[in-house]
């Protein structure tokens, strides 16, 4: 039994809209749910090479750690800033800076650390402070330089004043442990209500 023309062309449309049917339903939301596996995947990727990257850094962090334990050195909170005053000065002194002022300021108890900050007014030269600050790298504690003001002299620009805020840090408790309170192994109370 042969097809007429009308049957193939019918035949030929069916086919046709069966097709744009099947591609809008079920083959194109496949391709686009494929996609979103794809980039979810990829995605995924990239986190795990994040995490294998922190975890190749976890010893190096640890030294770090361990050199920030070592460098904020215990000390009482409750001391007054002299001791900051005496160690900046100890350091200015040998590289030819002159402190005219010096200010502690009161200690500020972070969670598990003191803040112990002083301010100083200085003259010295410009080589001086570059070496000072860089000096000040290299102590045992650690020192951040919250404030710097300069003013070269009119007559020699490399004589400077100026006036700067630093601070140290120090550990506030015993991290490991030894300091922190045992609770206390008390008896529960007896019941009122027993005849």
């Amino acid at each position: 039994m042969a097809l007429s023309q009308r049957e193939k062309i019918l035949a030929g449309a069916s086919a046709a809209v069966m097709f744009v049917c099947l591609n809008w339903f079920a083959i194109g939301p496949t391709l686009d749910t494929w996609q979103e596996t794809q980039d979810k995947l990829s995605q995924t990727k990239l986190k795990i090479k994040g995490y294998q990257t922190a975890l190749a850094m976890e010893p190096q962090w640890k030294a770090q750690l361990g050199e920030l334990r070592t460098r904020l050195q215990r000390s009482d909170p409750g001391q007054s800033g002299a001791d900051i005053i005496t160690r900046i000065e100890g350091v200015g002194s040998q590289l030819g800076f002159n402190f005219n002022q010096r200010a502690p300021a009161a200690p500020v108890d972070r969670d598990r650390y003191t803040e112990k900050s002083a301010t100083f007014t200085f003259q010295g030269q410009w080589p001086g402070l570059v070496r000072f600050l860089f000096a000040l790298t290299k102590q045992p504690e650690i020192y951040r330089v919250t404030s710097l003001r300069l003013r070269a002299e009119v007559r020699d620009p490399t004589q400077l004043a100026g006036d700067t805020t630093i601070v140290t840090y120090y550990l506030a408790g015993n991290e490991s442990g030894d300091a922190r309170k045992k609770p206390v192994d008390t008896p529960a109370p007896e019941r009122q209500d027993k005849p």
